[in-house]
């Protein structure tokens, strides 16, 4: 989540489309300790994108297995339901079964042998025609409900086994989480003794507000996002926070478009996901910037800021630095950019 800093990706290029960029003027080299800096906060911010995915990995896990559950209660009581349906069938089956055998059944020639008169005959010639109905309805209601149970017997045989595979994976993740904390932690205190192994004058470049100036985008979300984004200029960077006093670079850029009405995922990988491709010459105020190691590969993201105007961005970008606006070209590769209204 955090980014290459400023000054070490002036040696850095660009993959894909050279970023639009404003004029910079010559940076001083970057001292050791700054390389230092750069590198193990770039080291971190992969690692807390691994944390954040694993942890989106889980939720989904978690929802997943919730609805494999009240599935496998759905099924369970259709089976119920099922074996209801195949008692009473084969209750009446068995009547007219039992009926047939006791030599109840009546013929139509019997029934005339029997009848009195015309009407007497036609009356039982009906009452024949009702009991053979109800013996084909009652095979009918059988066979359907041993389908039925079939089905269901069917399906919680499915259920049990997605719900084995959810909790599997929810186990794993839960364990990979954990040790991708430890891990963290301990990029976090790397992090924290590269930057105390700074310069005084290396550290006053990094800390403070620069740009306190007004930007505009086009009407509607972007700028509302925009606007949402400049307000928190000056805020600290927190490893993980989401606002409303500290952030972590997707968590800027979520909380931004929150307050747009545009829901966004805690993640920079995630969100380049999201929203519609837009080239780096076509790029408007409110797009999202998003930075790899070079490779090029999505899952490889780490960091994302939200553009600005022309080769400046707003971002939250690591430990000891403060959300504000600045250079596009301070972290590291670019791999692409998102759109997320108009």
């Amino acid at each position: 989540m955090a980014s290459h800093r400023l000054n070490r990706t002036l040696k850095r290029s660009l993959t894909t489309a050279a970023l639009p960029t404003a004029p910079v003027s010559a940076q001083p080299a970057e001292s050791d300790a700054m390389k230092e800096y750069n590198d193990l906060s770039a080291q971190a911010a992969t690692v807390d994108e691994d944390l954040l995915k694993a942890q989106a990995d889980l939720k989904t896990k978690q929802a997943e297995l919730a609805k494999v559950t009240a599935d496998l209660t759905a099924a369970a009581k259709a089976e119920d339901d099922a074996k209801a349906s195949m008692t009473q069938f084969e209750g009446q089956v068995g009547e007219f079964t039992s009926a047939s055998y006791r030599g109840a059944r009546l013929s139509g020639v019997s029934a005339l042998l029997v009848s009195s008169s015309r009407d007497d005959f036609l009356e039982r010639m009906s009452a024949l025609g009702v009991i053979a109905t109800d013996n084909a309805n009652a095979m009918r209601g059988l066979r359907s409900a041993v389908d039925q149970a079939d089905n269901a017997r069917t399906a919680i045989a499915e259920a049990q086994r997605r719900a084995q595979e959810a909790t599997d994976a929810a186990a794993k993740l839960t364990s990979d989480i954990k040790q991708r904390k430890t891990e963290l932690n301990a990029r976090i205190k790397e992090v924290k003794q590269a930057l105390n192994r700074l310069s005084p004058s290396e550290k006053r470049a990094l800390g403070g507000v620069k740009d306190t100036g007004s930007y505009l985008g086009p009407p509607g979300a972007a700028n509302t996002a925009l606007q949402a984004a400049l307000a928190k200029r000056g805020s600290e960077y927190e490893w993980a926070a989401v606002g409303p006093r500290e952030f972590d670079c997707s968590g800027l850029t979520m909380w931004a478009y929150n307050a747009a009405g545009t829901k966004l995922p805690h993640s920079s990988r995630m969100q380049y996901k999201l929203g519609r491709a837009v080239s780096s010459n076509e790029l408007q105020s409110g797009d999202l910037l998003f930075f790899d190691d070079g490779t090029g590969n999505p899952d490889k993201i780490h960091h994302v800021g939200m553009y600005v105007a022309p080769g400046k961005m707003i971002d939250a970008p690591t430990e000891g630095q403060l959300v504000d606006v600045r250079s596009m070209r301070g972290d590291g590769h670019f791999i692409g950019a998102r759109r997320y209204a108009g």
